[in-house]
Formats: C-alpha cells, sequence, structure tokens
C-alpha cells in the first residue's frame, strides 16, 4: 500500500505540475500584457505631463525675456540725456526698476562712455566688487539697439551663477545691463512642477546649467558641496540626449527625460521622472492578477486531485504490476484485468507480451546451454584423433632415439593441454590460456624439430583477466599450420594490452600472409565436422580444435554481443594479424563468475 501510494502521488504531482506550468504561462501572459499596458499608458500620461510642462515653462522663459526687454528699453529712453554726472539721478531710476521686476532682476548696471559704472545697489557694489562686469558689458557691443545676453556667469553681488542682459544705446554713450535672479528662476520652476518624484534643469545654448531643483532626491549630486552640485557626467547625458522623450540612470535608478527644443533665448529645458513612479501605478493591477491567481491555482488543486483520483488508479495498478518484474523477474502473480477500456486492453497485452517473453527467453536459454554443449562434444571429439595420435607418435619416436627429456616434456606439455581443454568452465585468466598455448607450441616443436619461434608481449598487469577458454589456440594453430608451415620456420607472436575499457589480443606470424579474398573466406567459414583421421593435418578446416575463424568469432558474439569480435590484417608474402576484442574490467568478471 506504501508503494501504491507514492506511485499515486507521483503520478498527481506530475499531472498537477502539468496543469500549473500551462496555466502558469497563461496567467503570466496576461499579467505581462496588463502590466506593459498599463505601464504604457502611464508612461504616455506622464510624458503628455511632462511636455505640457515644458510648454509652459517656454511660454514663461519667453514672457521672462519680454519683460527684461521691455524692462531694458523703458529703462534707456528715461537714459537719454543723462550723464554719469547724473549718478544719483541714474542710481534711482535702476533702484525703481529692480523694485518693479524683484522677481526677475537681482542688480541692474550702467556704463558710461567714460567708462564710470553706477548701480541700484552702490554700497553693495562699492564693497564687494564686480571683476566680471566689464567684460559682460561687451555683450552689448556687436548689436547697439538690441537686447543681447551673456552666458551663464559667476556675479559676486548675488554669489551664485546668473545671466546677464545688456542694452547699449544707439548714441553709444550709455549701456544698461540687468542681471537675472536665478534663484527667484529656480523657485519659479520648482512651483510649475510641483510633482513629486520630478526634477528638471534648464541650460543655456553653451550647456551651462542655469537652474536645476539642488534638493531632488533623483538627480545624481557631487559628494560635498553645497549648494549641491550636479554629477558632471549626468550633465552631460543630459545636454548630450536627444529632443523629446529618452532615458538616463539617475540617482535612485532610470530616469524617464523629455527635453524641449530651443526658446527665443537659444536655451531649453529638461524635465526628469522616476520611472518607479510608472511600477507603483500598476502595482494595484499586479495586486489584483495575485488575487485571482492564488484563487485559480486553488481550484487547479481541487481539479488535478480529482482528475488523478478518477483516472490514474488503474494506471497505478499496472505501474504496480510492472513493477513486479523489474530486474528480469517474468512471474507472477498479475492482478486481474477487469476493465473493458483502452486501459484494461493495454493491461492484457502487457501481459501477453510477457508471456511470449518468457517463451523467448526460455528458448534462449535452452539454445545457449544447447550450443555450450555442442561446442564441448565438437571440441572433445576434434582434439582426440588426429592430434592425439600424431603427438603419441612423435613421443614414441623420441622414445626409440632414447631423448628421454623430451620424452618426459612432451607428454607433460600434451598432459596439460588434454587437462586444459576438458576442464569445466567456459572462462580462464589470461595466463592460462597463455600456458596452454606454450604447451602446444612445445609440441608442435618437438614435431616440426624446433623451427617454430613463440614470443609474447603481455601489457603488466593483465594475467587474470578472465578471457573465454581456448579463444587464442584457433588462432595460434592457424598461424602455424597456414603461415609457418608452407615456409618450414618463422614466428608467432601474442600480444595482449588494455585500451579504452577492452582487452585487445592479437596474433601475429610471419608467415605466407593472405589475401583479402582468403581472409573474407576464413571469416565466413563455419564449422563444421570433418574426417580428420584421414585428412592431413595441414589441410584441415578447423586446425587443432576444428574450430574455424568464424567460429571464434561467433563464439565472441554469443558471449559479449555484437560489438565485439575479430578482425585479420595481413600483407601477402610477409605477415598477418588476427585481433580479438573482449571487454576488460569488472563486467568481464562478473559475466565469467555467472556463467
Amino acid at each position: 500500500m506504501g508503494k501504491r501510494r507514492r506511485l499515486s502521488s507521483s503520478t498527481f504531482a506530475k499531472l498537477f505540475l502539468t496543469l500549473a506550468a500551462a496555466s502558469l504561462l497563461s496567467f503570466s501572459g496576461l499579467l505581462y500584457g496588463a502590466i506593459d499596458g498599463s505601464r504604457a499608458a502611464l508612461t504616455q500620461q506622464k510624458a503628455e505631463d511632462m511636455t505640457l510642462f515644458v510648454e509652459r515653462t517656454g511660454q514663461y522663459l519667453d514672457l521672462y525675456l519680454m519683460n527684461i526687454r521691455n524692462t531694458l528699453i523703458g529703462l534707456s529712453d528715461r537714459m537719454e540725456g543723462l550723464r554719469a554726472a547724473d549718478r544719483d539721478q541714474v542710481r534711482q531710476l535702476l533702484q525703481e526698476s529692480v523694485r518693479r521686476n524683484g522677481g526677475i532682476i537681482s542688480y541692474m548696471y550702467v556704463q558710461f562712455g567714460d567708462g564710470t559704472i553706477v548701480s541700484n545697489d552702490q554700497l553693495a557694489y562699492s564693497i564687494v566688487g564686480h571683476p566680471s562686469l566689464p567684460d559682460v558689458f561687451r555683450i552689448a557691443e556687436e548689436t547697439p539697439g538690441l537686447v543681447n545676453w551673456s552666458d551663464l556667469y559667476y556675479s559676486p553681488m548675488l554669489t551664485g551663477p546668473t545671466v546677464a542682459f545688456a542694452l547699449k544705446l544707439r548714441s553709444g554713450a550709455v549701456t544698461v545691463l540687468a542681471e537675472i535672479n536665478t534663484p527667484q528662476l529656480t523657485r519659479r520652476l520648482y512651483e510649475m512642477l510641483q510633482v513629486s518624484g520630478q526634477g528638471f534643469a534648464l541650460f543655456t545654448g553653451q550647456g551651462s546649467v542655469v537652474s536645476y531643483d539642488p534638493y531632488s532626491r533623483i538627480v545624481p549630486f557631487k559628494p560635498a558641496t553645497l549648494p549641491p552640485e550636479m554629477d558632471e557626467t549626468f550633465v552631460q547625458s543630459l545636454i548630450g540626449g536627444r529632443n523629446g522623450m529618452s532615458r538616463v540612470e539617475g540617482a535612485t535608478g532610470p530616469l524617464l527625460v523629455v527635453k524641449s527644443e530651443r526658446n527665443e533665448l537659444g536655451w531649453y529645458l529638461v524635465t526628469l521622472t522616476d520611472e518607479r513612479d510608472f511600477r507603483a501605478g500598476s502595482r494595484d493591477v499586479v495586486a489584483r492578477f495575485v488575487g485571482i491567481g492564488a484563487i485559480s491555482f486553488s481550484l487547479l488543486l481541487v481539479l488535478t486531485l480529482f482528475i488523478s483520483r478518477h483516472y490514474t488508479t488503474p494506471l497505478n495498478r499496472l505501474a504496480k504490476q510492472m513493477a513486479q518484474i523489474r530486474g528480469e523477474r517474468f512471474t507472477g502473480p498479475y492482478l486481474p484485468v477487469g476493465r473493458s477500456d483502452e486501459i484494461g486492453r493495454l493491461s492484457r497485452s502487457f501481459y501477453a507480451m510477457l508471456g511470449r517473453i518468457r517463451e523467448l527467453l526460455t528458448t534462449v536459454r535452452e539454445n545457449e546451454e544447447r550450443k555450450k554443449e555442442l561446442e564441448l562434444a565438437l571440441l572433445l571429439h576434434q582434439i582426440r584423433p588426429h592430434f592425439l595420435y600424431n603427438t603419441l607418435a612423435c613421443i614414441g619416436s623420441l622414445a626409440k632415439q632414447h631423448r628421454v627429456a623430451e620424452v618426459e616434456e612432451t607428454i607433460r606439455s600434451l598432459i596439460g593441454l588434454l587437462t586444459y581443454s576438458t576442464r569445466k568452465g567456459d572462462y580462464v585468466s589470461l595466463e592460462e590460456e597463455l600456458q596452454s598455448l606454450r604447451e602446444y607450441m612445445h609440441i608442435q616443436n618437438v614435431r616440426y624439430g624446433g623451427a617454430f619461434r613463440f614470443a609474447e608481449r603481455i601489457e603488466p598487469g593483465l594475467a587474470h583477466v578472465p578471457v573465454p577458454k581456448l579463444i587464442l589456440q584457433p588462432l595460434v594453430e592457424n598461424a602455424v599450420f597456414h603461415g609457418l608451415a608452407p615456409r618450414g620456420e618463422g614466428e608467432v607472436i601474442v600480444s595482449a594490452r588494455a585500451e579504452d575499457g577492452r582487452l585487445l589480443l592479437a596474433v601475429r606470424d610471419d608467415g605466407e600472409g593472405m589475401s583479402a579474398e582468403r581472409i573474407a573466406a576464413a571469416l565466413a567459414d563455419l564449422p563444421r565436422p570433418v574426417d580428420n583421421d584421414n585428412a592431413p593435418e595441414a589441410g584441415r578446416t578447423g586446425r587443432l580444435q576444428g574450430i574455424g575463424l568464424a567460429n571464434v568469432r561467433e563464439r565472441l558474439r554469443v558471449h559479449y554481443g555484437p560489438q565485439y569480435g575479430l578482425a585479420i590484417r595481413s600483407e601477402p608474402g610477409r605477415w598477418t594479424e588476427v585481433a580479438v576484442t573482449v571487454p576488460l574490467g569488472p563486467s568481464s568478471a562478473s559475466s565469467a563468475g555467472e556463467r
């Protein structure tokens, strides 16, 4: 029951996650569209408000210029005929003009042809001085009779930056100059804005900052400056920005910037708004959607639970039955199938498939066992008659020659070879297989007068690797009888090395070699019974055990699968090499143990 609950919970979780993901994608799309539309509407509204403010400010600056121009022209008319000697009268005229335009003009000056300068506050001017004033008066020299204005400069009278407007009378004897009241201009612009989270900056045509809000929280300022001065990099980003709406990085994050066209003064205004105001405006939309989403997910959870209980119970039962055959356990008990729908048909088909698999496994297992028995019987049948006869005949010949030591060694090799061949088990260590080859080559050298040499090239650590029994003897025998015997002498080399989890075995001889046609024929040769008692040993198909190369290849396929096998390389007249590939490592050892 516990396992069944886990299967049900797993199915429920997957179903819920699938439906939740689909719902979440749809909900996210709707939420994104709503928020994006809300932000777009807020951005549009904010941009329109800022544009309206910019237009109103431009109109105000145009009126500002007109008032200053009218003030200078009216004062110049009243200055006609006055001289430097009339200093008190001139000062009174200047004081009267400043009183009438105190919200615009801070100080006024008159310069006569002899260089005398009179101010509306003559005492302060005499004490503080104004070193920049003579240079500022020169702005009126170019166009007498017209009002001209300077770029931003520092005024010691105002103790701050300001801009001067000047008018030179056509007579050329008198020049009237007025410095604007920049603090009052800043307050007026701030009052016109009156929106929290906004800022502004007024620039001259040369890029100098005439006015800005020194207490704005969204504008980055230089550290340790009083009054606060805007950061130079930020100022340059505003100056270099295009006219219209754009975005820059401010002290609190991205800012929406609206920059006006130049007005009659050649100045332009920049308004700033924190983009977080737009996000704040969309919070209500997000909150409503989150509430709707919570309700939707609750309903989705209930719906998913209903679907899981109603539709997945039979699937859980089938999964439990499938779990019973995990690990190739194809035996019951199986739960009865009482459904006639698709799930019932699926269950019945599954049981039919299991029955067929059991039959096939039984057949394959019986065939493999039969194949092993036939292979061993064929091996024992073919090793007895001709090879044993020839070897015993050789031993008899040695005995007649009283070569006792050689008789003893040959008998020992024959006993070892027969013992090894008839021993039970499909797998042996590589060292045991090599020892049988040494005994076999010793017998052949006794028979052929030591004409054949035998060498081993085995990487260290491979001696105990399991390999199929008698997998190399057919290869060595073929090398002797097909490669070396026609020449009467030669060498057989057996090598072994590990590579990429595989054991690579090779038998190489320096004999006659093989053509491509003979290689193909050797690989295609199937084991078949032959009369070994009457056939010459060098001409038999199977050689020592009657097991040809094709049989070796088939044994490898049966033991390890089609990815392992046998390959032949040769150069006719010079050499032949037969390579065998088997698994290396724990898989090989475990296979050997199971078999």
